[in-house]
Parts: structure tokens; C-alpha cells; sequence
């Protein structure tokens, strides 16, 4: 797993907890949503707060977070394009908006159910990354209800370090990324993280990740 995926790793229902989140709701990149799309928004905060934050699976998530520097994005778009627009759209956010916002993450609801098409979707994103030329200022995590590590089975406790209520990619500033790795061994975290969700009981696992059953 990169670094990047060591610190996007989110996961879990919403309790708000004071914080004043940078929110958007995004059909085709502008169009206002309906109320699904709220709801949707509504259980990847909950992810965020319960599982990435509350079990530490990112060291690094809470003060952005509390500070209302991490953004959430539904699109609602019903292809693969409509979401690379998507995507373009919040990269040119990001660039524009370095004080505002720390991170992004891109939750799609309508395309790329299946983990596979998901998989081979970041090639395009990736594309992107290098047509224009944030190569040098982002890196991208990728979550998808249905994650599994190569090589892994498919009900690893471990592959729920990146299982999200939907597909999501996020952008991580890549000035954070280096500011933590030189504060902690950030290479460790994903194995601590696996050894951590190993550890919780069938029960407590289905109830922190129920839309994967």
C-alpha cells in the first residue's frame, strides 16, 4: 500500500461532532442533487468520523477535519466521463484553494460498482493527474465497498482499511504527505491498521462497515 493510501484510509454513521465540513453535492460538476445525494454525503461522514478518525486509521485525519479544511463531494453523474469531469473540477478547487482545503474526497454512488471497473478507472484518473500537471501537487487514494488486496481473501478483515459506503478517490496534498512522513513512520500505518481491524470481533466489524453485507 502507498502512502497515500496509508493516509486516505477512511472508513464508517453522522454524529457532526462541531465541525464545520466543507461540503458540495455535484451532478455532472454543478447541477444541484436530490435528496440521495444528501444522504449519501451524510454516510461518508459517518465513515470518516467513525472509522477513519475514531479508530485512528489515519493519525493525520482529525485536525483537518475539525477545522473544516476536508471536503466531500457526491457526483451523481451516470457515467465514467461525467465523474472524471468531476474530478477535474475539484483538482482545479484544490489548486485554487490551498489555505481553504486540505484534502478532497470524490464519492460516486452511480457508476463503477463493481471493484474491478473501479480499479481500472484510477488509470484514467492518474491520466488526468499528468495532463495537468499536479503530478507534483497531489496524491490520490481509492476506497470501494467491495476492496480487496491481491492476493488476499475477499472477507480479510484487512481489506476494509479502504472499504468505503461508495467508490471514493481522494486527493491528498502532496506537501502533507511529505510533512507527515517526516513527522512519523507512515510506511507502518497501513500494517498497524490491518492488525487493528483483525483484532475487532465479527459483530463490531458489521457494525462499523454495514454496507458491505
Amino acid at each position: 500500500m502507498q502512502l497515500a493510501d496509508a493516509l486516505g484510509n477512511i472508513s464508517g454513521p453522522t454524529s457532526n461532532k462541531g465541525n464545520t465540513l466543507l461540503r458540495d453535492r455535484s451532478s455532472e460538476v454543478k447541477n444541484p442533487v436530490q435528496s440521495k445525494d444528501v444522504q449519501a454525503e451524510n454516510l461518508i461522514q459517518q465513515w470518516v468520523e467513525q472509522c477513519v478518525i475514531d479508530l485512528s486509521l489515519c493519525p493525520f485525519a482529525g485536525a483537518p477535519y475539525r477545522s473544516g479544511k476536508v471536503r466531500i463531494v457526491v457526483c451523481d453523474a451516470e457515467t465514467g466521463t461525467g465523474f472524471l469531469a468531476t474530478i477535474q473540477a475539484e483538482l482545479e478547487r484544490l489548486i485554487d484553494n490551498p489555505d481553504a482545503i486540505e484534502t478532497t474526497l470524490i464519492a460516486t454512488p452511480t457508476v463503477l460498482p463493481d471493484f474491478l471497473d473501479f480499479n481500472d478507472f484510477l488509470t484514467s484518473a492518474e491520466a488526468l493527474l499528468k495532463q495537468n500537471n499536479y503530478e507534483k501537487h497531489f496524491q490520490m487514494a481509492s476506497f470501494h465497498p467491495q476492496y480487496r488486496f491481491a492476493g488476499v481473501d475477499e472477507d480479510d478483515a484487512g481489506n476494509y482499511t479502504n472499504r468505503a459506503p461508495y467508490p471514493v478517490i481522494q486527493w491528498l496534498r502532496a506537501v502533507s504527505v511529505s510533512k507527515a512522513a517526516d513527522a512519523m513512520d507512515t510506511l507502518a500505518i497501513p500494517d498497524a491498521n490491518i492488525r487493528k481491524l483483525k483484532h475487532l470481533d465479527s459483530s463490531k466489524l458489521r457494525a462499523l462497515f454495514p454496507w458491505t453485507e
